[in-house]
């Protein structure tokens, strides 16, 4: 090589010198950016590695849990995925709501919030309750339906039948 070099005119040297100072900083630069994305690529599976050990300890507690809740209730625990997928929006909280004692509905009722509404019948006598939620356009009529058809006991009485927002006629006046 070196023999070959003596027939290169001094231009031809210095080019060829250029080209291998070119190739050798090229090569540099492709190891840096070989160097910059092995780095990259380290630190994106540590992430990966700390969300997978988050995951792992989720799941972990979530078997202690379901363990546990089995022990106490002979039941599992609902994932967070189940609770929010069985959700209902709070608007949903609107509507006519019925107070049953025993097999009987003893009251009915309406509220924008069934669930408060429900917590002030402390006067009332009951064991559970039951709601059907509606737009607050359907409050009175669905109310005065339930009441002129179940004729529940702690709603009051007037005028020989059961108090309501609207009465039998004016419904079936809506209907007609």
């Amino acid at each position: 090589m070196i023999y070959h070099m003596q027939n290169k005119t001094s231009e031809e040297r210095k080019a060829i010198a250029a080209k291998g100072v070119a190739t050798k900083q090229k090569n540099k630069r492709e190891r840096e950016v070989q160097r910059l994305l092995d780095i990259e690529r380290r630190d994106s599976l540590k992430c990966e590695i700390k969300e997978l050990e988050l995951k792992r300890g989720i799941l972990e507690r979530h078997e202690l849990s379901d363990k546990t809740a089995l022990t106490l209730t002979s039941k599992v625990l609902l994932s967070e995925a189940e609770i929010v997928g069985a959700a209902n929006s709070w608007e949903l909280a609107t509507g006519v709501y019925f107070l049953v004692g025993g097999d009987k509905v003893v009251y009915v009722g309406q509220s924008v919030n069934v669930y408060a509404r429900i917590a002030y019948h402390t006067d009332k006598v009951f064991d559970s309750f039951a709601f059907i939620p509606c737009g607050k356009e359907m409050l009175d009529s669905l109310e005065s339906l339930y009441i002129h058809v179940l004729r529940p006991p702690l709603n009051g009485d007037m005028h020989g039948g059961k108090q309501a927002p609207l009465s039998l006629n004016k419904l079936i006046r809506i209907l007609a």
